[in-house]
């Protein structure tokens, strides 16, 4: 297994690599990522390249067992290559350059900066393609942090029109699919058509932005196709010099980029976990980073690299919470139960200088390892003991989370909602799941549904006509679907369906809204098999054509109406939840509906803040269990085991230390 960190030689004088490369083997690390940030000291001045100091760091490495990640330099043009060429720099949508003095500050259509990538990433991939000591590559850094994901300057103009003519193939199937006959906005040449720029009856929160609904949605997608094609652009050259697999490190939840289809060019996943940091000064529910987990498992159904794993307290302007003793090893294993196949934390040494010198490594501005380095270093030995079940296991997960980029982006642009997220629904669903000691995938409209015995789709808006057939398919063979409001209502264009709602899905529930209340933050009540709870966000007041009741208003001009229906097609079931629930609730309604449909519960006994992973490896199963709160916990396991970390028997009680780990056999 790979154990390392993201190391910055050239931060620091050469007179200190050999001891930090000592130091890193003492704390078991084996791997670390290098010269992603490195441009301008590859290349100073154009054509004019410097390996020495990667060479001579690589050796140093090397000698001590450490192999390296390479990662490709563009996520920061130098200032040589910006001042000659400024056009590669991106545009807000407000026609502002997005200058020089940060990272990022280049467009993903630019033809120059396309010319200035090949030259770069040929000659790094030319020299280390068969250096012995590098065993993989990563691309860039982190598509779309700081809001890059969108670029709105003259080059993106002019690649959007090209996309538009590759999707639609003429201006009339266009002006048909976005219905421009609204607003009088017919184009009539694909040199009329614009990027969605600042414009009137924009809100100025921006929940409206004014444009046609059907131009942004071709504009999220046109996006993040650009960026999955200047991944490609690297991936191809890399490929043609070098054998190493490549990755990209992706960003969890990041709502501009469609993963799945970023991850489709890459050999491995890897991604960045910071728990704790300036956005989330007190940390993450534990639940939200074990979701990111399992979607950076999704995306390519398997194993994964965390190639950033926050090592300590860290922030730009603002400071997050120092992690606490034992929260580096919990994340870390957390990981691993997700299916994190190597671990890199970020970063060896805290930087002395530039936006990150207050972003804490595992070791502090003076190099001098302390409670963190002793912490990694005990982590490292154990997992290299328990390894051979770590490397090709795999979570046995019987449900599994739809999620669709295409839907994100439709809700983003019209939420319709101020109580209303998309992502933030799929995680309630999600926290469902794990409240009640259940494992689950989180994958694409695309994935193989065939060996899940319930699958989760919540608020799939987007529809078209495979994904019905698919998903009928699905349950006739007897599957159990779970559908919720915002569902069915929308074609693929983003155009409204004409049919009663929930338009595509109305057969398979059977049921039809026959109006909707927009709740944004008020609530009502609800009553049902999960007993008495709270309708938030929106309520689908339902009329049951064949599917049974299961929940009903209890509150509103709407009372007594249908909320929740389930309605049997062919062998499976389909579920209709017309409105958003308390977590609360949700919990009792996904434990009823996962019971019924016979899922396997990790452990039988759910205690408060503690997590409960599934796993296998050739066969055999075990289970990681995680205790995230600050205190001490007895978890009831229903059985007996051995804890593989300690040796420890376990006679159906064990006992976890504040953040304490367990793997159990």
């Amino acid at each position: 297994m790979y154990y390392g960190a993201d190391y910055y030689p050239e931060h620091w004088p050469k007179e200190r690599w050999a001891e930090d490369a000592r130091l890193m083997k003492e704390a078991n690390i084996n791997v670390v990522r290098l010269a992603e940030f490195a441009w301008a000291k590859l290349e100073p001045a154009e054509g004019h390249y410097d390996f020495s100091w990667l060479d001579e760091a690589i050796d140093i490495l090397g000698k001590e067992g450490i192999k390296a990640v390479i990662g490709t330099p563009t996520a920061t043009p130098p200032k040589w290559l910006v001042d000659k060429y400024p056009d590669i720099y991106m545009k807000d949508r407000y026609g502002h350059v997005r200058g020089f003095g940060s990272r990022r500050h280049y467009c993903y259509n630019s033809p120059v900066y396309h010319e200035y990538t090949k030259r770069i990433v040929s000659k790094i991939a030319k020299r280390y393609g068969v250096n012995e000591n590098v065993i993989a590559w990563q691309i860039d850094n982190e598509f779309g942090c700081q809001d890059t994901g969108q670029c709105y300057c003259e080059n993106c103009q002019l690649a959007f029109r090209e996309w538009l003519k590759e999707r639609y193939g003429s201006l009339e199937n266009l002006n048909r699919a976005w219905g421009t006959v609204f607003w009088s906005q017919t184009y009539n040449d694909w040199d009329e058509i614009i990027l969605p720029y600042y414009t009137v009856c924009e809100d100025s929160d921006h929940r409206f932005h004014g444009h046609n609904p059907g131009l942004l949605l071709d504009f999220y997608r046109f996006s993040s196709d650009s960026v999955v094609s200047y991944q490609k652009l690297q991936v191809d050259l890399i490929r043609e010099f070098a054998s190493q697999p490549i990755t990209h490190n992706l960003m969890g939840h990041f709502p501009e980029i469609d993963y799945f289809k970023l991850g489709k060019d890459l050999d491995f996943v890897s991604w960045d976990n910071y728990p704790r940091n300036q956005w989330r000064i007190d940390g993450s529910d534990f639940r939200e980073v074990a979701m990111a987990h399992d979607l950076m498992r999704g995306v390519k159904d398997k194993g994964f690299w965390v190639m950033e794993q926050q090592s300590g307290p860290c922030g730009w302007s603002v400071m997050g919470r120092t992690p606490k003793p034992g929260q580096l090893r919990l994340w870390t294993y957390q990981a691993v139960a997700h299916g994190a196949e190597a671990i890199v934390y970020f970063r060896w040494r805290t930087c002395a200088f530039g936006a990150e010198e207050y972003w804490y490594g595992i070791l502090d501005h003076d190099g001098i390892p302390r409670r963190r380095y002793g912490e990694v270093q005990k982590t490292g030995k154990e997992l290299q003991a328990i390894s051979d079940i770590i490397v090709g296991s795999r979570v046995v997960s019987e449900t599994a989370i739809i999620k669709s980029y295409d839907n994100l982006w439709s809700h983003r642009i019209q939420p319709h909602s101020t109580g209303f997220d998309y992502n933030t629904l799929l995680m309630s669903y999600y926290k469902g799941l794990i409240n009640n000691n259940i494992n689950t995938d989180v994958i694409s409209i695309d994935h193989d549904l065939d060996r899940y015995k319930v699958v989760f789709m919540p608020a799939f808006n987007l529809v078209k006509e495979d994904i019905i057939e698919k998903i009928e398919e699905y349950v006739k063979n007897g599957g159990n679907l779970v559908l919720t409001f915002r569902s069915g209502s929308r074609n693929w264009d983003n155009s409204m369906r004409t049919d009663t709602l929930p338009g595509g899905f109305r057969k398979l529930a059977g049921i039809e809204v026959e109006e909707f209340d927009s709740l944004n933050q008020d609530c009502e009540g609800i009553t049902g098999i999960m007993g008495d709870g709270t309708a938030i966000t929106w309520c689908d007041i339902l009329k049951p054509n064949g599917a049974g009741v299961l929940a009903v208003y209890a509150s509103g001009y709407y009372r007594g109406s249908a909320a929740i229906t389930v309605n049997t097609f062919g062998k499976g079931k389909v579920y209709y939840v017309g409105c958003g629930l308390d977590q609360k609730s949700l919990d009792k309604l996904i434990e009823s509906i996962a019971g019924e449909a016979e899922v396997g519960q990790v452990l039988p006994w759910k205690t408060e803040g503690v997590e409960a992973v599934k796993k296998e490896k050739d066969g055999k199963p075990y289970i990681m269990v995680l205790n995230h709160n600050p205190v001490p916990v007895i978890v009831d396991t229903g059985g007996n085991y051995t804890d593989l970390l300690t040796g420890g028997k376990i006679n159906n009680k064990l006992e976890l230390e504040p953040y304490g780990v367990s793997v159990l056999v």
